[in-house]
């Protein structure tokens, strides 16, 4: 073998070498790409389901957390074709197709929660119905949701973060007012009618929840009808007020005992005085 011959030789095994060195690059470079994206789309995902947790406690229907659910479908459906053999993602879209499924049956009886027990919570719940509100453009743009239907969803998504505010004070003012801080009460009470009255929005509910806030705030009532705030549990009870009453209506009984004790006293005194006055008389 001559020198030129050797020289292409060695030319093709470097150009071999460096080929199989590139695509071993390439592989490890596509796997780590498709781990990451993978790993985005899980956290994406993880946060969607606590979206759907969340909606599905404070929405009065649950097509809205039902249509963010089909987005976590989606997006299991997407990882499963990335990487078929993961194990995980199997039983993922399993648990969201049994949500669906729950998600889809009305008649499940579910516990309505829209207080929140702090700002951050608030906070929390009016953020992801705002990512709700997005999800659903999204869906709309992609032809899934009709220009009815998303009108009528961000209207109901509105009315709910004004709920979850205005409830969220409500209970704030009941848990003052079992501790018998009226002034406190009375100032998240006018707080949650303040964020009323300033909304447009056209549920005619609002209106009964401002008329039925000045009740409160006027001590002709004490909570707000069930249907208009279902979260009871922590409405002031009847019981209590009638104890408060009693005790203010024996503090009044005492103080007119002690002010007939003194009033009787004084007489006596008089008496007593007139009798010595006339004993020194005579």
């Amino acid at each position: 073998m001559n020198a030129f011959s050797s020289l292409i030789l060695l030319i093709v095994i470097a150009t071999l070498s460096m080929s199989i060195v590139a695509y071993s690059n390439y592989l490890v470079d596509k796997r780590r790409r498709t781990t990451f994206k993978l790993e985005k789309m899980k956290i994406r995902v993880e946060e969607l389901e606590d979206v759907v947790l969340v909606l599905d406690s404070v929405c009065e229907k649950r097509i809205i957390p039902k249509l963010i659910n089909d987005e976590i479908i989606e997006y299991y459906e997407i990882m499963r074709q990335i990487n078929p053999s993961a194990g995980y993602l199997k039983a993922g879209l399993s648990n969201a197709q049994i949500r669906a499924n729950k998600l889809n049956d009305e008649s499940i009886q579910r516990t309505l929660n829209r207080a929140c027990k702090s700002d951050a919570q608030i906070a929390r719940y009016t953020a992801y119905l705002n990512e709700a509100l997005q999800i659903l453009r999204k869906q709309h743009t992609e032809g899934k949701l009709s220009s009815d239907e998303i009108q009528t969803f961000a209207l109901d998504i509105e009315w709910l973060q004004l709920l979850v505010k205005v409830i969220s004070n409500i209970y704030q003012g009941h848990k003052s007012y079992d501790k018998q801080d009226i002034l406190g009460a009375n100032a998240f009470y006018k707080k949650a009618q303040n964020d009323l009255l300033k909304s447009p929005h056209p549920d005619e509910r609002r209106r009964r929840m401002i008329s039925q806030l000045a009740d409160i705030l006027h001590g002709n009532r004490k909570f707000l009808d069930a249907d208009l705030m279902p979260e009871s549990a922590d409405n002031p009870s009847s019981t209590s007020n009638t104890a408060q009453n009693k005790e203010s209506d024996m503090a009044t009984e005492e103080d007119m005992t002690d002010e007939i004790t003194s009033e009787e006293a004084v007489r006596a005194n008089a008496a007593n005085n007139e009798h010595m006055e006339s004993r020194t008389h005579l």
